[in-house]
């Protein structure tokens, strides 16, 4: 009981602070060790992301790298409970046209290139696992996020050198995003208590406030869960 009153401190202490990896490590640093134990993990997250916004006239990828703290619980040796808090969370899409920026000399620089769309979160996927034979596991649960920054980067190539214009859209970006994750990974390590895994996070609510019809996150994740001091979970 302890222990998971130490997490959950840790937990809200996050969500209201935690706004670079900094914070996250030094935290993990603190009370990793004291939460591992057989039944439970917990340390850092990372993940290496290819997103996209429905919706939107977007024809590439944007790409992301992620990162924050997770707890998984063990309930028995097939079902587990994987708590992650991202305090560095980019969703969005690249390659969208260049739109009027209500200023003819950044419309005349500007006018030809493509828009990088950039949504930072501050976000809460939880998901249950069902492993097999203690080593591998699918995952399926909600995602909770709460948008922090959003900005449409626009990119071009002077004479005179690269030049860039970042437009800050957060007033058009709604405020709360719901959605959910499903995946796959295993344990790995000796005691298997190292996470790797393959998800797709979709989207629930739509994402921009004034745009006709649906406009939904989709992002597929190659993710890592390292566990902080000596991981002690077995999960057979």
């Amino acid at each position: 009981m302890k222990r998971k009153l130490i997490f959950f401190s840790v937990l809200v202490l996050c969500m209201g602070t935690a706004t670079t990896a900094k914070s996250q490590v030094l935290l993990s640093l603190i009370f990793g060790d004291k939460l591992n134990n057989e039944d439970n993990l917990f340390g850092i997250h990372m993940d290496y992301s290819w997103n996209q916004l429905s919706g939107v006239e977007a024809d590439k990828n944007m790409r992301t790298f992620n990162f924050g703290l997770f707890y998984t619980h063990k309930w028995d040796n097939n079902l587990h409970l994987n708590i992650e808090m991202l305090a560095k969370y980019q969703r969005g899409a690249a390659g969208i046209p260049a739109y009027d920026l209500d200023d003819p000399r950044l419309n005349s620089i500007y006018a030809d290139t493509d828009v990088t769309r950039k949504i930072s979160y501050l976000s809460l996927p939880v998901t249950m696992r069902y492993a097999y034979k203690g080593a591998y596991f699918v995952e399926l649960g909600p995602q909770a996020s709460f948008r922090t920054k959003a900005r449409d980067i626009f990119e071009t190539e002077l004479t005179q050198g690269d030049a860039s214009l970042d437009v800050d859209i957060r007033d058009q970006v709604q405020r709360i995003e719901m959605g959910y994750v499903t995946g796959i990974g295993m344990y790995i390590d000796k005691e298997r208590f190292n996470a790797l895994g393959l998800r797709f996070q979709g989207g629930f609510s739509d994402v921009m406030k004034d745009i006709d019809g649906k406009q939904k996150n989709s992002q597929i994740a190659i993710y890592a869960n390292l566990p902080i001091g000596r991981g002690k979970m077995k999960t057979k």
